[in-house]
């Protein structure tokens, strides 16, 4: 028996030398800078309502079908230095059928069959949760991040109702 645990014992210790000498390394640099203060969001970016106007269902009838995309504006104010360049991250629900798409308020009555698109400003799309395209920033001036959104038919069957929702943004610096 204990011939057996001694062979055991001798094995697993070869096993492992025989694993240590085929194993690979490398090493992982980080870098990066702390800021002595980030850019300040313009007051009126800090709660911003977008209306994406009112559309008959039937327009929306077929799925991928999108309404008309409407601007909207989040302003950073008094850049340091350090802040060359910046990406905002939308976040909220997901729709159910669509994971890039921010979902309908789920309230009774509320519209179903679509969802919110989201839109970078050269309107290539912003999947929620993602970081948008990056942004150049200017020190001292106010640097204007331009975005779009639109609803878009994720069902054929589109029913009518309050269509709103509600995303958090956050900015992150390079």
């Amino acid at each position: 028996m204990k011939r057996n645990i001694f062979a055991i014992a001798i094995t697993a210790g070869t096993v492992l030398t025989l694993s240590n000498a085929f194993a690979d390394s490398g090493t992982v640099n980080f870098t990066g800078e702390i800021l002595e203060t980030a850019c300040e969001i313009d007051s009126n970016a800090q709660n911003l309502t977008v209306d994406l106007g009112k559309y008959n269902k039937n327009e929306l009838g077929e799925v991928g079908k999108k309404s008309v995309a409407k601007q909207f504006n989040i302003t950073l104010k008094d850049c340091p230095a350090g802040a060359s360049s910046a990406q905002v991250r939308f976040e909220g629900t997901q729709d159910p059928t669509d994971s890039s798409l921010l979902a309908i308020d789920n309230t009774p009555g509320a519209a179903t069959g679509v969802a919110i698109k989201l839109l970078n400003s050269d309107m290539s799309n912003l999947p929620l949760n993602q970081d948008s395209k990056g942004y150049s920033l200017s020190e001292g001036s106010d640097n204007v991040l331009n975005f779009f959104a639109q609803y878009q038919a994720t069902s054929s069957t589109v029913t009518s109702g309050p269509a709103a929702s509600v995303a958090n943004f956050s900015v992150v610096y390079n």
